[in-house]
């Protein structure tokens, strides 16, 4: 048999020591074999008390202390000795639980004891001017870690690690929200510098385009009244987009504001005789700051998708020229770009114009008006904003929103580079608009290049 003293308070307070032999003795002087210390428990007598085991039994004799000896809150002389006893050594003195370990049989405390423990253990620390619930729930752990069974032992460690695992996958869980709220705001404001950078650098070599054409009969060389669409005397006007693509004049835009009559042509309710040929009364660019436009003539038709290369003469004026994406890996789906141009055309300069200079305006016919505009420098490209969404070989699509007058603007990505060339809208749906990938305007450009 073992005995197992478990130390409540005291010197030893947290310790449990264990004892094989038959005779024990107890004390602060250093040649007990339980052996206390005499400034901090003072309670306890140099040789305070024995405990022999006799007949399998355990029996607690006190040797004449000063303090006496007390066994479950009892002052005995000699008593035998149960498990689980509370000896306390001198009125006052250090308290232990007495522990019988027969064989490899299992010792621990029942839960009750436990509790008990720990809570004697607060209220002397109470006197003492500490907190008891800090003390409590420390001796609790302490006492449920060292004198509980393995099983309970096992029990509360599988309650301890799923408490602690569910903290931290909940702490996770905030980590990777924090995480995800983190990166939503450094995209934005990478999105947001960006695009600030874009206007600031390049939105002077986004130009407005202002066309008028009409057919004329091949024979007789004179306007063909029947043709009118929108203007008067069979003139047909539109608006436009561009962009400076070289310092010697190259603007990129669509086939179908270099050659609107191309885009008549598709239109099936729309037919041209052969006789009947376009003319051009007025293709002209107007880039911001500058009032004077540029005259604009074709340079380079693609025959396989939508857009055009046109040449201005500079006129010795400083333009910024639009970077370009030669990598052919600038356009990635899901990744964020933003579109320059001029969408609702002359509208869309009014409905941010003070309405009293609108009212200046608005008696003006088209071709005066555009110039008046650049006169009073509101000629300025709109940007708008929006996620690459699916990428072909021939087209890209995107939901920043755009209409007609857009036709021809820049794309770019997130390097503040040009990817594309908006060309179209799905009518009804804003979330599809269509632009063509920028290696079909490099391609233009290299063949005006080596020509």
């Amino acid at each position: 048999m073992k005995a197992i003293f478990v130390h409540l308070s005291g010197s030893r307070r947290g310790n449990t020591e264990l004892f094989a032999s038959h005779k024990i003795s107890i004390g602060t002087d250093t040649s007990n074999d339980l052996c206390f210390d005499p400034i901090l428990d003072e309670n306890t007598s140099k040789h305070h008390a024995e405990i022999l085991l006799s007949n399998c039994d355990y029996v607690l004799k006190d040797k004449g202390s000063a303090k006496g000896t007390l066994v479950n809150n009892r002052v005995v002389t000699e008593i035998t000795l149960k498990d689980g006893d509370l000896i306390e050594f001198g009125a006052g003195g250090p308290k232990v639980r007495f522990r019988i370990k027969a064989g490899k049989a299992d010792v621990h405390k029942p839960w009750a004891e436990i509790l008990e423990d720990s809570l004697g253990i607060a209220q002397t620390s109470q006197k003492r001017g500490h907190i008891s619930a800090t003390i409590f729930l420390k001796q609790l752990l302490w006492e449920s870690f060292t004198q509980s069974s393995h099983t309970f032992k096992i029990y509360l460690f599988t309650i301890l690690f799923i408490i602690v695992g569910s903290l931290a996958l909940y702490l996770h869980g905030q980590y990777v929200k924090l995480s995800k709220t983190t990166e939503r705001v450094s995209v934005l404001e990478l999105e947001r510098s960006v695009a600030e950078n874009i206007l600031k650098n390049y939105s002077g070599g986004v130009c407005f385009i202002q066309g008028s054409f009409y057919f004329y009969d091949e024979e007789t060389n004179e306007p063909v009244m029947t043709m009118r669409m929108e203007g008067m005397k069979g003139f047909n006007e539109y608006t436009g987009t561009g962009f400076l693509v070289s310092k010697d004049g190259l603007i990129l835009t669509n086939r179908h504001i270099a050659e609107p009559w191309w885009a008549l042509k598709m239109i099936p309710y729309i037919h041209i005789e052969p006789n009947l040929k376009p003319r051009f009364d007025v293709f002209k660019a107007f880039f911001p700051g500058i009032k004077e436009p540029f005259d604009l003539k074709t340079e380079k038709i693609s025959d396989d998708v939508d857009i055009a290369l046109l040449r201005i003469d500079m006129r010795g004026e400083k333009i910024p020229t639009l970077e370009l994406d030669y990598t052919g890996k600038g356009a990635v789906i899901g990744e964020p770009m933003l579109l320059l141009g001029y969408p609702a055309g002359v509208g869309a300069i009014f409905a941010k114009t003070d309405p009293e200079i609108v009212n200046q305006f608005a008696h003006l016919p088209f071709i005066p008006l555009v110039q008046e505009l650049s006169n009073w420098g509101l000629i300025r490209p709109l940007s708008t904003h929006g996620q690459l969404s699916d990428i072909m070989y021939n087209r890209m699509v995107y939901d920043a929103e755009t209409t007609s007058g857009g036709s021809g603007g820049p794309i770019f990505n997130n390097k503040e580079k040009v990817i594309g060339i908006n060309y179209a809208t799905f009518p009804g749906f804003r979330g599809s608009n269509f632009g063509v990938p920028i290696s079909y305007g490099i391609e233009l450009i290299e063949q005006v290049s080596h020509r």
